[in-house]
């Protein structure tokens, strides 16, 4: 009846075997593969380079274009002309005719109502919202990260104890059917252990494979082969204190979303000046340095030959356009409005946010604080009770709860910390600081 619970206890042991001879990955590898690697990120940073090359003088109008140009013509053919009288009439075939033209021109808006300058900022502003745009999607990938790590320190934990669990429950099966064949105990009490080692046994499994899957989350984040095996540091460092209000003051000014939704205001403050600016008269400068040379075999003029410089002025003034200006202009202005009330808005849910997340943080530590001391109260109640089960002064029914509330605080132990840390982090993102406090650049 033991054959098959052996290969499981062999299978936990070589298993932990393999996991203890691998390579640690430290979080902050796993931090630095995911900012290398991570696809959203790389794609953050595309778009941030994107705007920054468009935020440029030249793209926004406020510079000069230059342009040069040629054309070249040749025609063969048959040409009959007739002139006034006292001048002979040609009639000849294959008559050759020759035209050369080229040029190098200069144009350039001197005057639009400033809007090349507004265009320019607007550019400007868009390629700060990109990086902020990037900065929130390192922020949104390192927090999975961190809490993937510690998902998978802490599923290791909640191994090590089911594994533990499990060799308790094969031990208690061994000693029954022992005690069974010696008539001290019943068949009740064995089919009893049996039950309980093949409930552990099930837990154990499922342990592992809750373990495989966050494996492989963890390593899609880092950009590597989702079977790549990992094992992690279980050393969780904890921050000594955190003020509410600084951490609040701090988020006013560093957290991401509240700086995207200020430099929205910005853009849309820009917008109204550019839709302002269609108003205004428009005077462009156009100048060219061009030559022409034109032979012809027949015909009054023989040959053409020009060289030199033209320029010219051009205003625009807007009349009437059909009130479309007009549109654009309100338009502009309700959007700038809107980016004020969101910008509002996103000031009360930091702060919200930031406080909502202090709070979790501060009862969590209280919570670990009392989980700490339940592993050890659960800890001497198992051991009291397994002398006594063994005794035989209790049944199998009591030690099997012992077992369950000693594994059961023991796992409440290890989620509380994790959960205490991630806890920590996630404040220190809500209030801006999550980046320096991993030492990543912004």
């Amino acid at each position: 009846m033991r054959t098959w619970r052996i290969p499981a206890i062999s299978l936990a042991l070589s298993l932990t075997a393999i996991t203890v001879a691998q390579d640690t990955l430290l979080l902050g590898t796993a931090i630095q593969l995911a900012l290398v690697n991570e696809h959203g990120i790389r794609i953050a940073k595309n778009d941030a380079a994107i705007a920054a090359a468009q935020a440029t003088a030249g793209n926004s109008g406020l510079l000069p274009t230059i342009d040069a140009g040629g054309r070249a013509t040749y025609s063969n053919q048959y040409s009959k002309l007739d002139f006034a009288p006292g001048i002979a009439d040609v009639e000849r075939s294959g008559v050759e005719s020759t035209s050369l033209s080229g040029q190098v021109g200069l144009a350039y808006t001197l005057f639009n109502g400033m809007g090349n300058f507004a265009t320019l900022e607007r550019a400007k502003v868009d390629a700060d919202l990109a990086d902020l745009l990037t900065r929130a999607q390192v922020e949104g990938t390192l927090s999975q990260v961190i809490a993937l790590y510690y998902a998978i320190a802490a599923l290791d934990k909640d191994v090590a104890i089911t594994e533990q669990i499990l060799a308790i429950s094969l031990d208690r099966f061994t000693r029954q059917e022992g005690k069974a064949e010696l008539g001290g105990v019943g068949r009740l009490d064995v089919l009893n252990a049996e039950v309980d080692l093949q409930a552990d046994s099930t837990t154990y499994i499922l342990a592992l494979q809750r373990r495989e899957r966050t494996v492989r989350d963890l390593n899609v984040l880092m950009g590597r082969a989702p079977n790549t095996t990992i094992q992690v540091s279980e050393r969780v460092d904890y921050a000594g204190s955190l003020a509410e209000e600084q951490l609040v003051q701090e988020a006013m000014a560093g957290n991401v979303l509240l700086a995207a939704a200020t430099a929205q205001v910005r853009a849309a403050e820009v917008d109204q000046r550019i839709a302002k600016s269609l108003r205004w008269p428009r005077l462009d400068l156009t100048s060219a340095y061009a030559m022409n040379d034109q032979q012809n075999e027949v015909g009054v003029m023989l040959g053409t030959y020009t060289q030199g410089f033209n320029g010219g002025l051009t205003v625009a003034i807007p009349l009437f356009n059909g009130g479309r200006i007009n549109t654009q202009i309100e338009t502009a202005r309700l959007r700038a409005e809107n980016a004020s009330i969101l910008e509002q808005q996103a000031r009360l849910q930091v702060e919200r946010d930031v406080r909502n997340a202090y709070t979790t943080w501060r009862s969590q530590r209280e919570v670990l604080r009392i989980q700490q001391d339940a592993v050890g109260t659960a800890q001497l109640n198992f051991e009291r009770t397994r002398d006594l089960f063994q005794a035989g002064q209790l049944t199998g029914l009591q030690f099997r709860q012992a077992q369950l509330d000693l594994a059961d605080a023991e796992r409440r132990f290890v989620v509380s910390g994790f959960d205490t840390k991630v806890a920590e982090l996630t404040l220190l993102r809500a209030s801006g600081g999550l980046l320096p406090a991993l030492g990543v650049r912004p």
